[in-house]
């Protein structure tokens, strides 16, 4: 699906990473083997933030949101819309959205909607953003994305296989800008739901409930996420389908590759951005890729993860044409061309969640 906007802008981005930091090192059984260090060398395992034991997306948002009121860079009355994607509600009910709408206290008005989106998910929140600041003139959306799928907990053992996610939240203010400047927005979201089963957490819904068998073997069969992935069905996937998205929606645009100052893509690792950007031919210095061995992979929130990490001073600075994408379960494929830049903030904080 090709999507137009006008003259929306992020106008500031900011990740809340939890206290703990871990390991590759301090979570798998032996480091040192073959397979352990291929993990580290190929697919960048190094480091990653885990929230606490009990530690939700909702406290992380609320706890974000409030710095942001706090150091100047929002006024709760100018919220028109909360936007939350996650794969790690704090409940079935209440949202996510209505927790934050209740903890800082916002009018009744304000617009509040959950996305259940995974690596495409950034992708998803910025084009849902774009499409309520049509109806609002003066109002901002929040767009928060986050998950909690690797809470430390007290007595962990070691793996064999860990699966390196990261624990975060990031906050995105997206707003109407300036119509004189006339700037354009393209966005293509893509599905392809008969290849879903290559990619899918199994247990906790309700067609395969959690049970205390599979939470007692958690560890050992099904660690960390309970992630159970054709990791060579989906790297085939993404090399197939995202670089003729990309080359297709630039064209559209109007815009050669050349012209983009950023490839901000999702951050499954950094093997996969590699093979991306050879072929789209695009300079690796363009596209960050280190966030997986740096942070873990966080899913949806990779992309505003490298924008806080990676690319933060020109995002501050200066204008910078853009080429956002995101990819994984569903399985879905997204990109969103836009100018990002000048923003009032670009940042990370270290919780103690």
């Amino acid at each position: 699906m090709n999507l137009y906007f006008e003259n929306k802008r992020i106008t500031g981005v900011r990740s809340i990473f939890p206290q703990n930091l871990s390991t590759f090192e301090d979570e798998v059984v032996d480091p040192d083997s073959s397979r352990a260090r291929r993990l580290k060398k190929v697919i960048g395992f190094g480091s990653r933030y885990r929230a606490k034991e009990n530690t939700t997306v909702s406290d992380l948002v609320v706890y974000g949101t409030q710095t942001l009121i706090s150091d100047g860079y929002l006024d709760k009355d100018q919220i028109g819309a909360i936007v939350v994607v996650t794969l790690c509600p704090d409940y079935l009910l209440p949202q996510i959205s209505s927790i934050i709408h209740g903890e800082l206290g916002l009018s009744k008005d304000v617009f509040c909607i959950d996305i259940p989106q995974a690596c495409t998910g950034y992708i998803m929140g910025l084009t849902e953003a774009f499409m309520l600041l049509d109806h609002m003139k003066d109002k901002k959306v929040l767009l928060c994305t986050g998950e909690v799928l690797n809470r430390k907990t007290s007595k962990e053992p070691k793996v064999e296989h860990p699966s390196f996610g990261g624990d975060v939240a990031t906050i995105s203010i997206v707003e109407n800008s300036d119509s004189s400047q006339n700037e354009r927005i393209l966005a293509d979201i893509n599905y392809d739901g008969s290849r879903r089963e290559a990619l899918v957490i199994r247990h906790g819904g309700f067609r395969s409930p959690m049970t205390p068998e599979i939470i007692s073997e958690r560890w050992s069969n099904i660690p960390c996420t309970g992630v159970d992935m054709d990791g060579s069905g989906v790297f085939n996937f993404v090399q197939k389908e995202v670089p003729p998205m990309v080359k297709e929606l630039a064209e559209k645009y109007g815009s050669p590759l050349d012209d983009f100052d950023y490839f901000l893509f999702h951050q499954p690792n950094r093997f996969m951005l590699q093979k991306l950007a050879t072929a789209l031919n695009v300079p690796f210095e363009k596209m960050p890729m280190d966030i997986t061995e740096n942070y873990g992979n966080s899913s949806g929130s990779t992309i505003p993860v490298v924008m806080t990490e990676r690319a933060k001073e020109d995002l501050k600075n200066k204008d910078n044409f853009c080429c956002l994408a995101g990819f994984g379960a569903g399985l879905s494929w997204g990109a969103v061309i836009m100018h990002i830049g000048n923003m009032k903030f670009c940042d990370s904080v270290i919780s103690e969640l």
